[in-house]
């Protein structure tokens, strides 16, 4: 059974780093190839934590040994980097991966010299998980939000297996260490959790491989679409121009991707596609934005129109609240819309 275990092992192992590789290759030094290069080398370190070389000469190995505990961490990153189309790596990233590495170091290698009675120790080691399964519960949060709005056809389908596939098994892992308690898990059950890490990524590598472009940001390539599509959507874009630029239909109050596509009468997949192919927007929060937020700027710069509060443009706007509008409006414009307000009328 362990060599088995071994097989499946390096089997996996040699399958990321084939993963990153090309991976690497293709995208560059790229923003968010940070978490997914992260969290490929915590399943490496993962993978390698229990073989025995690694238990027998910890010292040699440190590195590899520490990358396990930041997995969490880097699942969350990960997920962020997939679907968050704001996501920028922030320095506080890093920080929080050292400390949650600075934690794990305390608690697993320098147990021994830490003065702490055995019932302060179970519950430190119990907030550690807890904290782990947070930020694991924070990645699937990530994949589900906003996943009515995006316009990417095929990240809205892999976002679904991603939350059901990666974030279940690793829910399981950490549960299953918790209720081991330090303990090593039956050779059977370590040889089927490696077959299933090792299925999840020939799975995972064959979907990432033959994504279309346009799932990552910086990946936008125009696409060809036969003739008769083009003209199909040429009537579409026709439909909608007239819907929300005369009709100003983006002033609907909660207005979804799923009550345009019925108020226009089409298949919602087909109405994503064209927004996101053909107009360029990722996000159908966004392409709402860009109405509301290029009118709240003309408003917002009319003489006449000063004496209506920040609140009622956003109400007359079609947000059900301030914040998300706030947030809009400063991601376009690098201004808040007082600031805005103030620097057209000075």
């Amino acid at each position: 059974m362990t060599y088995l275990t071994d097989i499946l092992r390096f089997a996996t192992i040699g399958q990321i780093l084939l993963l990153l590789g090309l991976f690497w290759r293709n995208k560059g030094n790229q923003q968010n190839t940070i978490p997914i290069q992260l969290f490929g080398w915590c399943i490496v370190g993962y993978l390698l934590a229990d073989w025995s070389p690694m238990k027998n000469y910890p010292a040699i190995f440190f590195p590899l040994l520490m990358l396990p505990f930041l997995a969490p961490v880097a699942f969350w990153l990960f997920s962020k980097s997939l679907f968050d189309d704001g996501y920028q790596w922030r320095r506080s990233f890093g920080w929080l991966l050292a400390a949650m590495a600075g934690i794990h170091y305390l608690a697993f290698f320098q147990q021994p010299y830490l003065p702490l009675q055995e019932g302060i120790q179970i519950l430190f080691e119990w907030l550690i998980q807890l904290v782990s399964l947070t930020f694991i519960v924070l990645g699937i949060l990530e994949a589900a939000r906003n996943r009515e709005a995006d316009l990417v056809l095929s990240r809205l389908h892999f976002r679904t297996i991603f939350i059901i596939t990666t974030a279940g098994l690793m829910a399981i892992t950490v549960l299953s260490e918790v209720s081991l308690r330090g303990t090593a898990p039956p050779p059977i059950l370590n040889a089927a959790q490696k077959a299933f890490i090792f299925g999840l990524t020939v799975f995972f590598s064959l979907r990432l491989l033959s994504l279309k472009p346009g799932f990552f940001p910086e990946n936008e390539k125009p696409t060809r679409v036969p003739i008769t599509t083009l003209e199909v959507d040429e009537r579409l874009l026709a439909q909608l121009s007239n819907l929300m630029d005369t009709q100003k239909y983006w002033r609907t109050e909660g207005l979804t991707i799923s009550q345009l596509a019925e108020k226009m009468e089409v298949k919602e997949y087909r109405l994503r596609q064209a927004i996101n192919q053909h107009l360029g927007h990722r996000n159908f929060n966004d392409y709402l934005n860009s109405y509301r937020v290029r009118e709240a700027c003309s408003v917002l710069s009319n003489p006449q129109q000063r004496d209506l509060t920040i609140l009622e443009i956003v109400y007359d706007l079609g947000y059900a609240s301030l914040a998300p509008f706030n947030k809009a409006f400063k991601d376009t414009t690098g201004m808040t819309p007082t600031e805005w307000r103030r620097s057209k009328m000075s």
